[in-house]
């Protein structure tokens, strides 16, 4: 490098080249604020009117012209407060010095005038730390926030907590904490880790060295378990890697920088420089990676954790030794033990296990601390009471003997008693203990409780459980009924085998295990047994066997304790034998299996939230979908043109939407065809003509195949006469179909139709996925990212997705003033979700001109100001620097490089220049002129420089800043590559090629033949994919000609041979052999891991196999792919893990003529629809029609699409109504135990009835609580599956409430009053229904309340149900099994039933008692 001497003649002012960060070497904001001083208070007005002319401050009557009194007070109290501060920083720190003031000067980009040094130097003293305190504040520049809702309760005004409801507050962010948040100098997601306020504390240098011991603990312990990924480049033992680590957590814990920071700009701290030869830049290792900052970014949470729960025992224990006043209560010797134990504690576990060693030996001293209990003093003082804690001495050896021992063997030696156990509890036979046999047993059940609260004895158990521990599942009766294929999530834990609790790391298993677990499907043990005794012949023996395997567990761990409290004598050794095995049984491994599953829990949790993470960065990490020619960083125009999915308007069902390079709607059209030669090809060439970059073709079903070639056809066309070049390409419409539906698209585009907002999510996609995803919001949790993504917490698993935005946002940059990147600005580091509201709103619309403005404009504060500065990008800025990823902090180095790259001296001149035309000016003329001067520069030498003389180093800084300025405007994501085949395939029809969609022979699907010609036929698959069936493939005999066999309409049953991608269609056999050697590939159980028991499994199924050949001859079989030999009950189990909607169709208890159709309504509601069979040939032919009640319908196909679909749909409807309640799925019961397994019996029914009743009034009742008034709600029958409860409480006081029953028909919604039908479209008009007839007959009975109207509506109930029983016994209809179809039909009867009617028809009347003051 040129003029490397220079460097030294600059020394001291480049001691303060990195003003903006807290490099070491280099003054922080924080410490550079405290050296500045004043001593003359009557400079105040002079530097206000100084720092007005350098831009740092802005008059406040230009800003807020109508300032309220109460604001001008608390801005002279904050003024006065940083006077006030500001003197006492001049009486203890030093004077600032020139090259100070002169950087300040420089980096304000020329607004400050040259000034006399002399005058510069006096006002030194109060101008800078004025200047300061004016751009990053005195850390009131939130107090209004804090003060507004005092001020307003003392104007008498309502506070937002007294408008809002809290949770209303909390989604808006509008509560106090979101104050806090927005206020706090530190990035808000570091501030969201935690609840506390450990969070925000930085660590002591002490406390960072221990944290640095603790995660290389942890690194170490998961390394050898299996369960740390990542850190692979890394040797633990080399010094580089532990300083590493140190560097960076002292970064995260006491900088409070976030990892794209850590990543970017301080790549020093994890990167070395390796040998090298002579002239040569010296190669570089990276000791972590991106990956790996983040995990010590989750470490720096645990420890914090763990530091506050040690801090909780602490401060109880100086509690318990008197400080604060009270009475010393611990010993001496117990007071040094916790001491030691918390000193040698490893992990919140630990800690926990002194707290609660403590809260039992000192519980009556303990009450108001973190660990006490409530109801007593603990056991301890109860054993005290009764003697036997004074006889448990006598057991030779303490509880904590026994911890020193297994800790260090053969510390304590065992002294018996001289008098056998018998013999010596004698003495304590009294009120309390009434023989020599139950003292014994108190005085053992005593000492057993103190070794199992012994902490060096849990940790002794705790480690020997980690490694030893295994998992024991097998299927309970519900489980062996409902998990009966290899596609249902439960098949991989149905039967566990003794499986390494280490094993399961890494994946996701446990989570399905504990989800089958409470589901009542398997039942889960833990064991250290190492044996497997369990019988496959007889699963009604499991119970017995676990309660076996408990034992040997507990006997498992009593041995190893019991070898380290062993005298010899074989009496005292028997007894504190047993009394250690109940430990173990009773305490110890109960809670260790808590623990043990919770650990497994949250690993299971982290490793599915981080494969979420890394699927949804595949997605978003790719860069826009741009032709040849376009301008790098250029956002390009596009046009979508989608079909299939779409209701057919006026003008056409396809859609085609020109969206410009903001991503605004440009055009919207629509199109019956854009074949060639069609209008719809010259509408297309018009927006094509109005200058489109990309056209995108997608839609929601297989006619979105066709359109690819026509658009393909038109912008060939477009472009032969026009020029340029068209990129043309299949678009994911993945985010598209959330992002139209969802409450923003709406807001944003009021004047579009569903179909054009998903045209627009479309083509944002193809302009920035980043930004496309990121517009998702809470939604991006429902993309299908991992199987098991729903086993997560929503909360927690959102964090950890969202650090793929935070990646690649931070790399990219965001162009702060773009109003189309404002749903990235949370992601940015430093920022967040109400830092960036705050941010964006207080931009407004005044666009930032320079990076300077964000402190200059009081935008942030100094710490995220320095997360932040590098990543938002100012476009066509003053300052060159400002549109590139260089850091404020480095732009002195960016400069400097530039003059010895161009060899320009820097002298008064060119210093003068510079501050004419900008301090960036060389580096604008580099950036254009000769970018590649700079690989000419000698960087490692300079860095050698800078370290020598300032004690930094920069060599990575300097790398970065050297290819940010030769490719400034370069996109680090993956170039765009248009979806593969198999994505366009799972697009357009949601077949998963090997998943969904096989070619295996084992894939048997369900279609419709379509067209038939002699060779062969086309089938149309449910998915609306096409299969090929060759003449060949129809049949086992010669076939010859396909239409002897087949004919259009005609519904098969096939299996998928082959899958041609490149037609986007399958080939199917319907030959009997191909489908029977399908079934059987599908009976056969599928391959598990190793722990499976797969004999198990073979057993079961070869039982059932025997059960169905028994009832083969008698089940009738009806030619359909979605019939099923199945009863009510079996058809519930099956449909119970299938989607919502699903239907099978069965066979009739009710007779030949009947078949029923049962269908999921929800998870555990399934509705009975009978069908009667109308013109049959003879019993055992299936119907030429069908019949549910006034309904007929010519084939099953119609009945399920005009009939079931419909009903399905309107009940959807229902669901998105505002005014739907589902009181099963409510959060707030979410910790509730379940209700256990539905085993079908009438007791089941009735308590989950209960349990919906109850939680439906305390709903209403909190409703009608909130707004003063009555409240209704509309939720799913529990009674009447299908049917709909309008549930609605009168008045805020009355009891309980009231509901009444609609009939959801295929077409309509049937509300019954006063032997009245009335029907409604749409859930609006059943709704406002409802709320007329309600007011109709409040009205009416207005003047007969009280007693009377109870009665009546007992006696309008008892009149109901009578009604009802005559209408069935004139029509004198025989009885009906609860297994089949209800009451069916139109004109007051059901179209279904189930087996819940019987017992619950009471609940479910047409008309009830009413009330007023209904809204």
């Amino acid at each position: 490098m040129s003029d490397v001497s220079d460097i030294e003649a600059r020394g001291q002012r480049q001691h303060d080249l990195d003003a903006l960060s807290g490099d070491e070497g280099s003054d922080s904001y924080d410490t550079r604020a405290q050296r500045y001083s004043s001593d003359e208070e009557s400079e105040d007005d002079d530097n206000d009117d100084e720092l007005r002319r350098e831009g740092f401050l802005v008059d406040d009557d230009d800003e807020e012209e109508s300032e309220t009194e109460s604001e001008k007070r608390r801005r002279r109290r904050r003024k006065k407060k940083r006077r006030h501060q500001a003197e006492q920083a001049a009486a203890r720190e030093e004077l600032l010095d020139e090259e100070d003031l002169a950087l300040v000067a420089e980096n304000t980009y020329g607004v400050r005038e040259a000034q006399p040094r002399l005058k510069r130097l006096k006002r030194g003293r109060r101008a800078t730390w004025m200047e300061l305190q004016d751009i990053f504040g005195s850390g009131e520049e939130y107090a209004f926030a804090m003060e507004a809702p005092a001020a307003a309760a003392a104007a008498g005004e309502r506070t937002l907590a007294e408008v809002f409801e809290p949770a209303e507050l909390e989604a808006k962010m509008m509560t106090q904490r979101d104050e806090e948040i927005r206020a706090t100098d530190i990035p808000e997601r570091m501030q969201m880790r935690a609840a506390a306020g450990e969070a925000l504390r930085p660590l002591s240098e002490e406390e960072i060295e221990e944290e640095t011991t603790w995660v290389m603990r942890q690194l170490h312990a998961r390394q050898g378990r299996g369960g740390e990924e990542g850190f692979r480049q890394a040797d633990f033992g080399n010094e580089r890697f532990l300083a590493a680590v140190l560097s960076v957590l002292k970064l995260l814990s006491q900088e409070f920088y976030e990892v794209p920071f850590i990543a970017q700009h301080r790549r020093e701290a994890f990167v070395t420089a390796e040998g090298a030869a002579e002239g040569e830049e010296a190669p570089t290792r990276e000791w972590l990676s991106g990956e790996d900052l983040w995990r010590l970014y989750d470490y720096d949470q645990q420890f914090r954790g763990f530091l506050a729960a040690r801090r909780r025992v602490q401060n109880t224990v100086r509690r318990l030794r008197g400080e604060g006043g009270a009475a010393r209560a611990i010993s001496s010797e117990d007071e040094a033990y916790a001491g030691e134990l918390l000193a040698t504690a490893g992990g919140v576990e630990e800690v926990a296990d002194v707290g609660e060693w403590l809260q039992a030996r000192y519980g009556e001293a303990m009450r108001g601390s973190a660990y006490a209990r409530a109801g007593g003093a603990g056991f301890w003082a109860q054993a005290r009471r009764t003697g036997a804690a004074a006889f448990a001495g006598r057991f030779g050896i303490t509880a904590r003997q026994v911890g020193d021992n297994v800790s260090a063997p053969g510390r304590h030696a065992v002294r018996d008693d001289a008098a056998a156990p018998l013999d010596a509890a004698r003495a304590l036979v009294g009120a309390a203990l009434a023989s020599p046999e139950a003292a014994l047993r108190a005085a053992g059940a005593a000492w057993a409780q103190a070794v199992a609260l012994d902490p060096q004895v849990r940790r002794f158990v705790r480690a020997y459980c980690g490694e030893h521990a295994c998992v024991v599942a097998r299927a309970t009766a519900k489980g062996v009924r409902e998990i009966t294929h290899g596609e249902h999530a439960a098949y991989a834990v149905k039967f566990v085998r003794q499986k390494p609790v280490g094993a399961f790391a890494g994946g996701a298993q446990f989570l399905e295990l504990q989800r089958a677990a409470d589901a009542g499907l398997v039942r889960m043990q833990f064991s250290l047994s190492g044996e497997y005794r369990f019988d496959n012949g007889d699963l009604r023996r499991d119970a017995a066997e676990f309660a076996a395997d408990r034992e040997r567990s507990a006997q498992a761990v009593a041995a190893l304790l019991a070898a380290h409290a062993r005298s010899g004598d074989a009496a005292w050794d028997a007894v504190r034998r047993d009394a250690l095995a109940a430990a173990a049984r009773d305490a110890l491994l109960p809670h260790m299996w808590r623990e043990t599953a919770q650990r497994l829990h949250a690993q299971a949790a982290a490793a599915v939230a981080d494969a979420c993470r890394r699927s949804l960065a595949r997605r978003i990490d790719v860069q826009a979908a741009r032709p040849r020619g376009l301008a790098p960083g250029a956002r390009p125009r596009v046009l979508v043109v989608a079909g299939g999915g779409f209701a057919a308007s006026a003008r056409g069902a396809l859609r085609a939407v020109l969206v410009d390079a903001r991503g605004a709607v440009a055009d919207a059209r629509s199109a019956d065809s854009v074949r060639p030669g069609s209008a719809g090809a010259a509408m297309l060439r018009e927006l094509l003509a109005r200058g489109a970059d990309v056209a995108g073709v997608s839609g929601m079903g297989m006619q979105a195949r066709r359109l690819l070639g026509d658009v393909q056809a038109a912008v060939a066309a477009h472009c032969a006469q026009a020029g340029g070049d068209v990129l043309v390409t299949y678009a994911s419409d993945e985010a598209a179909r959330l992002w139209s539906d969802g409450a923003a698209a709406r807001a944003e585009l009021p004047a579009l139709a569903r179909a054009e907002r998903y045209c627009v999510g479309v083509a944002r996609a193809l302009q920035d996925p980043t930004a496309a995803y990121a517009a998702l919001g809470a939604d991006v949790l429902l993309l299908p990212l991992h199987a098991a993504q729903r086993c997560v917490d929503a909360r927690a698993l959102r964090a950890v997705v969202e650090r793929a935005f935070v990646d690649v946002v931070n790399r990219v940059g965001v162009d702060v003033n773009a109003s189309h990147a404002r749903a990235l600005l949370p992601f940015v580091s430093g920022l967040g979700p109400r830092k960036a509201h705050a941010l964006a709103a207080r931009v407004g619309a005044r666009a930032l001109e320079a990076r300077s403005d964000l402190v200059v404009r009081r935008l942030c504060t100094r710490t995220v100001f320095v997360n932040c500065a590098s990543f938002l990008r100012v476009r066509a800025a003053a300052d060159v620097l400002d549109d590139t990823r260089v850091h404020p902090e480095d732009y002195d180095l960016a400069r400097k490089m530039a003059l010895d790259a161009l060899d320009i001296e820097d002298d008064d001149d060119d210093a003068r220049r510079r501050r004419r035309d900008g301090p960036s000016r060389h580096v604008a003329d580099l950036m254009r002129r000769a970018p590649d001067k700079l690989d000419e520069l000698d960087l490692a030498r300079y860095a050698a420089e800078l370290a020598r003389l300032l004690g930094v180093h920069k060599l990575e800084t300097l790398k970065f800043i050297r290819r940010e300025l030769q490719h400034p405007h370069a996109d680090p994501r993956a170039p765009f590559a248009p979806p593969d085949a198999a994505h366009v395939l799972h697009m357009l029809t949601g077949e998963t090629v090997g998943a969904s969609l096989r070619d295996d022979g084992s894939c048997l699907v369900a279609g419709t033949v379509v067209r038939v010609q002699p060779r062969f036929a086309i089938v149309q698959l449910d998915s609306g994919l096409e299969g090929f069936v060759g003449v060949a493939s129809i049949a086992d005999h010669r076939v010859e000609a396909a239409s002897d066999e087949l004919a259009p309409g005609q519904p098969v049953a096939a299996v998928v041979t082959r899958i041609d991608l490149e037609r986007l269609s399958v080939d199917l056999s319907l030959r009997r052999s191909d489908i029977a050697a399908a079934c059987a590939l599908a009976d056969a159980a599928p391959a598990a891991d190793a722990y499976f028991d797969a004999d198990a499994e073979a057993r079961l199924r070869e039982r059932a196999r025997a059960r169905q050949h028994a009832s083969a001859a008698r089940t009738r079989h009806i030619p359909h792919p979605l019939f099923k030999p199945l009863g009510a009950r079996d058809a519930e189990h099956y449909l119970a893990a299938r989607p919502r909607g699903d239907c099978v169709i069965r066979p009739s208890s009710r007779g030949p003529d009947h078949i029923a159709v049962t269908w999921k309504v929800a998870d555990g509601l399934f509705q009975h629809i009978d069908v009667r069979e109308e013109n049959k040939p003879h019993a055992a032919a299936l119907g030429a029609s069908f019949s549910v009640g006034d309904l007929s319908y010519s084939d099953l196909d119609e009945l399920v699409a005009l009939h079931v679909d419909p009903i399905a749909r309107k009940l959807d409807d229902v669901r998105r109504s505002a005014k739907f309640y589902d009181p099963e799925a409510d959060p707030l019961y979410r910790a509730e135990p379940a209700l256990g397994p539905d085993d079908g019996s009438r007791d089941f029914r009735a308590r989950r009835l209960a349990r919906w009743d109850a939680r439906v009034a305390r709903h209403l009742d909190t409703l009608a609580q909130s707004t003063g008034r009555g409240a209704y709600c509309v939720a799913l029958s529990l009674a009447r599956p299908g049917a709909l409860v309008l549930a609605f409480k009168p008045t805020p006081d009355a009891r309980g409430f009231k509901q009444w029953v609609a009939r959801v028909e295929p077409n309509e919604y049937t509300l019954r009053r006063e032997a009245k039908e009335y029907q409604y479209p749409s859930v609006a008009g059943l709704i406002n229904g409802f709320k007329m007839m309600q007011t109709r007959a409040s009205s009416q009975q207005q003047s007969s309340r009280g007693e009377g109207e109870s009665s009546r509506y007992e006696s309008s109930r008892h009149e109901s149900s009578r009604h009802e029983s005559s209408r069935h016994e004139s029509r004198h209809e025989p009885p009906r099994r609860d297994d089949d179809a209800g009451r069916t039909g139109r004109g007051g009867r059901w179209g279904g039933t189930s087996s819940w009617s019987a017992s619950h028809s009471s609940q479910s009347q047409w008309g009830s008692g009413t009330a007023s003051g209904w809204s």
